[in-house]
């Protein structure tokens, strides 16, 4: 058993152990906030996400909801732009070091690992090659945040199953005693509520913004690797800026079903 198993697991077991205890010392039924359903449905899930995916991975799931969250689309296109033609222009110069300065400045990770390669003349099969796999890498780590994301969202509805298990057998339990009916039955209700919540308004969101991401970062790679090929074939800097319109223009088609 790998050690993030076994603190997913003992992580778990503490949890349950936590809603139970925390269930039993409520006598009171408060409305929508209920302390056993919130220990329960907060942090039975990420102890889940932690037995089925490594530590690694799952920082690499914060660092993607982060880079989704703040990177916006239409000014990291931008950016990309005016690196990939200031780039070009330093080439077309033929002035190295100032190539490779503004590829060190570029705010795109790409242009940062391969702009260096046609500055030393690597071979355009060479150039595209480690592109590819650059980018393959990049996108595998943010579809593995993805997975891990819909996982959380899956998860979640299924611990608030959980938790109105547990709130009907205290209920069953405590039938004699009508000072707990409330809090029994707040927890099989309010474990529901917060799964449901959790799964719809939290996890598949931040799924769906990533995958977004994913779409965004892999269309950027290919403008990346086209705009640095035509720079290491010698192509006019226009060719470069044209890439970009008709990306632009590509994009509009697809945002409007009635043209064409």
């Amino acid at each position: 058993m790998t050690m993030h198993v076994f603190v997913g697991l003992l992580g778990l077991a503490a949890v349950f152990w936590a809603t139970i205890v925390a269930g039993q010392s409520t006598h009171n039924f408060t409305g929508f906030l209920h302390k056993p359903a919130l220990i329960l449905l907060c942090l039975a899930p990420p102890f889940i996400a932690v037995i089925s995916y490594r530590l690694e991975e799952l920082l690499d799931t914060l660092r993607s909801v982060a880079q989704a969250l703040r990177r916006s689309p239409s000014r990291a296109r931008a950016e990309l732009f005016d690196d990939l033609t200031r780039f070009a222009t330093e080439v077309r110069r033929g002035r190295p070091v100032e190539a490779l300065s503004a590829a060190e400045q570029s705010t795109h990770p790409l242009v940062q690992k391969i702009a260096p390669l046609v500055v030393k003349q690597y071979e355009t099969s060479e150039i595209e090659s480690t592109a590819s796999t650059a980018s393959y890498v990049a996108g595998s780590t943010l579809k593995r945040s993805e997975e891990v994301l819909t996982t959380l969202a899956r998860v979640a509805p299924a611990m608030g199953l959980v938790g109105t298990t547990l709130g009907l057998i205290t209920l069953l339990r405590d039938l004699s005693d009508f000072s707990q009916l409330g809090p029994s039955m707040a927890l099989a209700l309010l474990c529901t509520l917060y799964g449901l919540v959790l799964a719809n308004a939290v996890y598949q969101p931040l799924a769906r913004l990533v995958h977004v991401h994913i779409l965004v970062t892999a269309e950027e790679a290919r403008l990346v690797t086209r705009g640095l090929t035509l720079v290491a074939e010698g192509k006019p800097i226009a060719d470069v800026k044209n890439l970009f319109s008709e990306a632009e223009g590509a994009a509009s088609l697809r945002a409007d079903p009635a043209v064409g």
